[in-house]
Parts: structure tokens; sequence; C-alpha cells
């Protein structure tokens, strides 16, 4: 505990020069191996509303976890959307579509118009979805075909525009059309961990990533989440290797803390 408080002191002696030890940032709650699903919250439970009524069949499949965001985090990622009002979106990792059913749901509630006032661009290489810690269950083939399934049952299909293939490649092959349209407002960095992918992604959205724009970052945490170590190191370097200055704010998840960072360019 002393040396805790000693940290925070340095802290405010020194600014943003003194970082809190990691130990201080990432706490609990820790994976163990007590989960082994989602719990799909009761009060989300209705069947009324059709994108909900979907995102709950979503989460009950064990394709869902633990790679998908998790229900608390989903509302996060939702309200965010909802407050933050951006109308063009890419999402880069659409993974079983679980953040771009959370994503799109809130455009539809913020009443606009798909494609017309507001639109998310999704890249992923719809590759297999291979067993791994945690995950009892893959997808060998067929992912584009069930995550757009998925989508049009949850009636927010019209919102989406895929680019199948790799993200960055197809993400620049995107630049002249994104900035026809206004460039970026909001983007959530979610596919290739690794540093070298994680980076390309990011070099590839920022040229066309707004002043006042977002970036979402999700599983901050190497430690929690397989040793990925991509999103990590945009945070430790964002305002050294990005071409825009960055204030950003990490976030704690729950009911596992995989880690979540907003960053947004503000020059």
């Amino acid at each position: 505990m002393k040396e805790f408080f000693k940290d925070i002191f340095g802290f405010l002696q020194h600014g943003t020069d003194k970082k809190l030890h990691r130990d201080h940032l990432s706490h609990y709650p820790k994976s163990n191996d007590s989960y082994e699903k989602w719990s799909f919250p009761t009060y989300l439970d209705n069947d009324k509303c059709k994108w909900l009524k979907a995102l709950k069949e979503l989460y009950e499949m064990p394709i869902s976890f633990p790679a998908s965001l998790s229900p608390e985090a989903g509302l996060l990622v939702h309200g965010l959307i909802r407050n933050l009002r951006p109308r063009v979106i890419a999402e880069v990792g659409v993974f079983c579509s679980v953040s771009t059913h959370w994503i799109a749901s809130a455009l539809k509630e913020n009443e606009y118009r798909p494609k017309k006032d507001a639109i998310i661009h999704c890249y992923d290489d719809f590759s297999p979805i291979k067993q791994g810690p945690y995950r009892k269950t893959s997808m060998d083939e067929g992912r584009f075909e069930f995550v757009k399934s998925r989508l049009e049952k949850a009636g927010l299909i019209d919102y989406i525009e895929f680019h199948k293939g790799d993200s960055s490649t197809n993400i620049y092959n995107s630049h002249d059309h994104l900035k026809e349209n206004g460039g970026v407002d909001f983007a959530f960095i979610d596919g290739d961990h690794s540093i070298d992918g994680f980076l390309k992604d990011f070099e590839a959205i920022e040229p066309v990533l707004n002043t006042g724009g977002y970036l979402l970052l999700h599983d901050t945490f190497p430690e929690q989440c397989g040793g990925h170590e991509g999103p990590r190191y945009l945070i430790d370097n964002v305002n050294k290797i990005g071409r825009g200055y960055y204030e950003q704010i990490e976030l704690h998840l729950s009911p596992i803390n995989f880690g979540m960072a907003l960053q947004r360019r503000i020059g």
C-alpha cells in the first residue's frame, strides 16, 4: 500500500512523465477457470426488441466466449455510440459479430437511416475460428455467412458494408470512399492483436480518422488476454508513432478484465 501511494504522489508531482506501475492498472477482475460463457443480463431479456433477442441467442452460443465482448463491455460500446453519435464507423475484426450488433443497434436506436445517415465498414478476413484456451468449439468454415445471417436476424444488416480480406489492405483501398463520405468518426480496432498486425490496421485507419474522432481498443492487458501485445503497444506509444495527437483513457471491464482504451484524436 505504501508503494501505491508513493507512485500516486510521484505521478501527481511529475505529471504524465511518470506512469503508474502496471500492477496498479490491471486490477481485478481477472480471468479464471470459473467462466465458461458470458452471462446475458436478465434486465436485457426482451423478446420484443429484435436486436436484443438476437444478441441473447448469440451469447448463448459457445463460439462467443471468450473473444467476444462481454455483455457489460458491449453495453459500454453501445452507450459510447449512442452518446458520441458517430456517422461513419470502421470496425476492424468482426469475429462472430457480437460487437457489430452492439454498434449497429446503437445507430438504430439513434434513429439513423442505414447507409444514408450512418454506416459501419466491417473489415475482416472471415477465416476459420479455431479452438483455444477457454474456447471449446470452432467454426471451420462459413463464418461470413454466419455473421451475415445473424445481423439479418437482428434487423441490423442494412447498416453494414463488409470488406472481406486483409483488413489493412482493404482499409487503404477504402480511403477515397471514406474521405468522400466525411472521414471516419469512430474506429473499433479488434482484429490482429500482434504488434505488427495491430500497427498496420492503425496506420491504415489514421489517415481517414477525423480530428475529434475516436479509436476504441479491446484486449489492452496482455496478461489477461493470451499475451496479445498489439493494443498495449499502441496505448504506450500512440503519440510517438501516430501522425496526429491523441488523448486517451483506459477502461476496466467486467466480469473479466480484458481491458479497453478510448483514444480521441485532438490534433
